[in-house]
């Protein structure tokens, strides 16, 4: 016990606390804790792609913002207390390395030209990091982070042969070397370093703001790499010069030091302390675990020049953490926030707040909620906040009112669940539910039906509270229906957070209609009818059209991905013009129109029959996609296959 240091405490109950909400996660099914927040290098790449193209990355929010200028002003003024005390990965790469001497496993140490090579490789991450970053507005980091891997389980962000390796990296360095992953692989070192000489990037960002404000454009790659190169550069000078500026640094009393270099064997990252009066390296994170070491005087190694304040830099470490919590709790930042009305528009122009928008939830979700919103005439401009869920829009008050922007949140759908028969009688049921309003709501219902028999499908429609009306059997219990809803608990989980329905819905009211549909009726607006014309069809006449109707054995329920077989047909046959799918007597067809002549149906059949479709992007590049989509070759075509099968066996 007696190498267990105030540090290591909180460092491994730091680990503990994390393992605790991970092995919730794992057997118990609750992401309610973000593990993202405890990183606040997704918040430099979210505050850097914010700037750049005024949208924050991913799923960050306030938290991780905060948290990333919390780094910033500590490294700044103090030192990486962040690496020193907080981060998980150097608590076990400091661990793994404790085992390893444990063990007797040689250490390696690195020096000369071979150190200053290796120093390279986490700014060459660092480059790669921050550049397919701010290209995607996705963290690129999240592919081989071995932190993010682990507490995600290798979840879809992780690109797994990346991440297998920086673990077996992360453990076989820490076994052979001193914090190797720390000095030599991690581009959070790498940028913490890079703030020790803030001033040099304080002088360039005023540079890149000059020729922004004279809109000359830099290019993104060139700027990226000047930075790099430069914190680089720093560092290595700050190997052998005193480059940076901190409040408190670890001092030497030449004059008490025997030279035994246990401050140097203490040193987690490898410092050679016992070579310095002012330990000025770039690795430094003030982890204090050479104090009070020297057999002669315990006073050799002190804290700018004392050894009463060896608990000062945890305590700072807590007071910056404790100040990060508060104020990212209570911050809100926008994950995007753009306007698109003139400006005679946006003076009209009065804001509408709704917050618990569920479908709401990281960078993809709200491009796809802001670009829904662009097709909405009247409205103006569009923030998304994914902490709560929240929507700000702007909309021009001579275009529409607050009740119609609230319509226009709206996304009526109607949902396929089980098929009746043709002959069936299906009744119209309404429920009118509160708290109903997104997709994850439809999902949630959409569960919650398929649990009681003679429920076929539902339609929504706006209202306050908005309208469920449920195409139903005749003998359906429908009280069962409105008991499940209102008694719910169903969960829906993302790596960031989870949604339940428990206690969320009321059913305020229900009322029959008295119209009875049959069951074909039903499966013809179950099924989503598509009609398309494409290579050019309008140049030729009906006379010089012919078509083959494709039964259609199986298909996506609830979602249209006949534009991808129109994509492959087009693309690899200029002469098939046309589309049209449809429900019909016999069930769901596909009638595909082609040019007399100039193709076959057989030729077509090879297409739509094909296990894999072909898609070709406008942007060039093409890849391969599995048929959604089960076809029946028409009964025409499988004569004429019978017969060519029949003569050829006649012939031989």
């Amino acid at each position: 016990m007696k190498n267990i240091t105030l540090r290591h405490v909180g460092q491994w109950a730091l680990v503990l606390v994390l393992a605790f909400f991970w092995f919730k996660a794992l057997f118990f099914n609750d992401h309610s804790f973000n593990f993202e927040a405890c990183c606040p290098f997704g918040g430099l790449q979210a505050v850097t792609t914010f700037f750049v193209n005024g949208v924050l990355a991913c799923s960050m929010e306030g938290m991780q913002v905060v948290m990333a200028g919390i780094l910033v002003l500590s490294t700044i003024f103090i030192s990486k207390l962040f690496c020193g005390y907080v981060c998980p990965i150097g608590t076990v790469s400091e661990g793994v390395g404790r085992l390893g001497r444990r063990f007797r496993i040689p250490k390696f140490e690195a020096g000369g030209i071979m150190d200053i090579v290796l120093r390279s490789l986490k700014y060459i991450l660092l480059f790669i990091t921050f550049y397919y970053t701010l290209k995607s507005n996705d963290l690129f980091c999240k592919k081989f982070d071995p932190f993010f891997a682990t507490v995600s389980f290798f979840g879809e962000d992780v690109t797994t042969w990346m991440a297998i390796l920086a673990i077996l990296l992360l453990v076989a360095g820490a076994i052979f070397y001193k914090q190797f992953w720390c000095r030599y692989l991690c581009p959070l070192g790498a940028i913490s370093n890079a703030f020790k000489y803030f001033y040099v990037f304080v002088v360039m960002s005023i540079i890149v703001i000059i020729f922004h404000q004279a809109d000359i454009s830099i290019n993104l790659f060139v700027v990226l790499a000047t930075t790099t190169i430069l914190a680089y550069t720093l560092e290595i000078i700050g190997l052998s010069k005193r480059t940076g500026f901190q409040l408190l640094r670890i001092t030497r009393d030449e004059n008490l030091c025997i030279d035994c270099g246990l401050c140097d064997k203490k040193c987690p990252q490898g410092i050679k302390v016992s070579k310095m009066k002012l330990v000025n390296h770039p690795d430094c994170n003030l982890c204090t675990e050479c104090m009070g070491v020297c057999p002669n005087d315990e006073n050799a190694i002190g804290l700018n020049g004392s050894t009463k304040f060896r608990w000062l830099p945890i305590l700072i470490t807590v007071i910056f953490i404790m100040a990060g919590i508060i104020l990212g709790t209570n911050t809100s930042i926008p994950t995007i926030d753009t306007k698109w009305g003139n400006k005679e528009e946006m003076e009209r122009s009065s804001t509408f707040e709704m917050a618990g928008i569920k479908n709401v939830k990281c960078y993809g979700s709200s491009m796809t909620f802001v670009n829904q919103m662009k097709k909405v005439p009247g409205i103006t401009g569009a923030a998304t906040y994914i902490r709560d869920h929240r929507v700000v829009l702007q909309y021009d008050t001579t275009k529409l009112t607050a009740a119609d922007v609230h319509k226009s949140l709206f996304n009526p759908v109607f949902i396929d669940i089980r098929q009746p028969a043709n002959e069936a009688e299906i009744q119209l049921v309404d429920f009118y539910i509160e708290n109903f309003f997104d997709q994850l709501d439809v999902v949630f219902i959409a569960n919650l039906a398929k649990e009681v028999d003679g429920i076929y499908s539902f339609k929504t429609y706006y209202g306050n509270p908005v309208k469920v009306r449920f195409f139903a059997g005749l003998n359906t219990n429908v009280d069962s229906l409105k008991a499940r809803i209102e008694n719910s608990d169903l969960v829906y989980s993302t790596q960031e957070e989870s949604f339940s329905s428990k206690g969320l819905y009321t059913v305020a009211n229900v009322e029959r209609n008295d119209t009875i549909y049959t069951g074909f009726h039903i499966k013809k607006m179950a099924y989503p009818a598509f009609k398309r014309a494409f290579n050019n069809r309008s140049q030729y006449s009906n006379s010089q059209l012919a078509s083959v109707v494709f039964p259609i054995k199986r298909y996506p329920k609830n979602s249209q991905h006949m534009p991808y077989l129109i994509n492959h047909l087009g693309k690899a046959d200029p002469y098939i013009v046309g589309l049209i799918s449809q429900y019909s007597l016999n069930g769901p067809v596909a009638v595909v129109f082609y040019v007399k002549g100039k193709t076959t149906p057989a030729s077509i059949a090879g297409l739509m029959l094909s296990q894999k479709l072909t898609i070709h992007y406008d942007n060039g590049i093409s890849e391969k996609i599995v048929n959604p989509y089960t076809f029946e070759l028409p009964k025409s075509l499988s004569i004429n296959k019978q017969e060519s099968e029949e003569k050829n066996k006649n012939k031989s």
